[in-house]
């Protein structure tokens, strides 16, 4: 009879070893999208570090998170990309990119802008967009010249890929520069035009039914506030995958408790250079 009951109390035990580690410290996820550049893989199987320190989330890292959007609430789908701003951070957005801080994001994932190409070039055009794999979007002809939008780091890519010496213009005319701060729990984050785009999720979440937006003003309980006091850190987060990923130019801001943690380690993958691998 001992024995059994030790038995029972030992397999309990490792019962909740298991459920404790798999809540709190470490996740295994299995991954189904290909929205990923050459860190994993569809197919691959994934460590997920769940321990909540100062470096999860951390600058840079690939994590996982679901989606913030109230839509999402009955069954949130989960996303992955890369940390790119921090709590209290001010990030700016641009032609040319994104900021961080005042410091240039090299490669990252950006905004697309309309480019104008010679239409006698066309085929050299089609043929390096081809092997690059540079989607066509928004294609536009007329007698003289070709228009399509890319991003910069695309366009920067075609010009030194391309057989000859092609002309590619931009042709956007619209300022397309904002920037915002990114909010931090604790804080107070001036409300204006372009932290109600930016936070509103976060606003509508955290101020409940209280909160309205209209015609570009924050309303609690039908006061008009020009400052917001968070509640959570929220973090802006990149996609890897330029053409069909998801990230906070979508879904907004992300809260820190819908962040699952960093992508640590992938455990098995059909490609011999992720397997084994830890994930940077």
């Amino acid at each position: 009879m001992k024995q059994a009951l030790r038995y029972i109390v030992f397999v309990l035990a490792a019962i909740t070893v298991v459920v404790a580690v798999r809540l709190f410290l470490l996740g295994s996820y299995h991954i189904k999208s290909n929205h990923f550049s050459d860190s994993i893989s569809t197919g691959d199987r994934i460590l997920v570090n769940k321990l909540k320190t100062d470096g999860n989330p951390g600058r840079g890292r690939l994590i996982l998170y679901s989606s913030p959007l109230k839509s999402d609430e009955a069954s949130p789908p989960l996303f992955a990309g890369r940390v790119v701003g921090m709590p209290g951070d001010v990030i700016q957005t641009g032609l040319d990119g994104f900021r961080v801080n005042g410091k240039i994001i090299a490669d990252a994932k950006m905004t697309r802008s309309l480019f104008r190409v010679r239409k006698d070039v066309k085929r050299n055009l089609l043929d390096a967009m081809d092997a690059l794999h540079i989607p066509l979007r928004n294609v536009a002809e007329d007698a003289v010249n070709i228009t399509l939008s890319m991003s910069i780091r695309e366009k920067n890519l075609l010009m030194t890929n391309l057989d000859k010496v092609i002309s590619v213009d931009m042709i956007e005319s619209k300022d397309t520069t904002y920037s915002f701060v990114i909010p931090r729990k604790g804080h107070s984050l001036v409300i204006n035009s372009t932290s109600l785009i930016s936070c509103k999720e976060a606003l509508t979440d955290e101020g409940g039914t209280a909160v309205k937006i209209l015609d570009g003003k924050l309303f609690i309980n039908g006061v008009e506030q020009h400052s917001f006091h968070f509640n959570r850190d929220y973090y802006w987060v990149l996609s890897e995958d330029e053409t069909g990923g998801i990230d906070s130019r979508h879904l907004g801001l992300i809260p820190k408790d819908h962040i699952i943690g960093n992508m640590w380690f992938c455990w098995f993958s059909r490609n011999p250079a992720h397997r084994w691998k830890k994930i940077k």
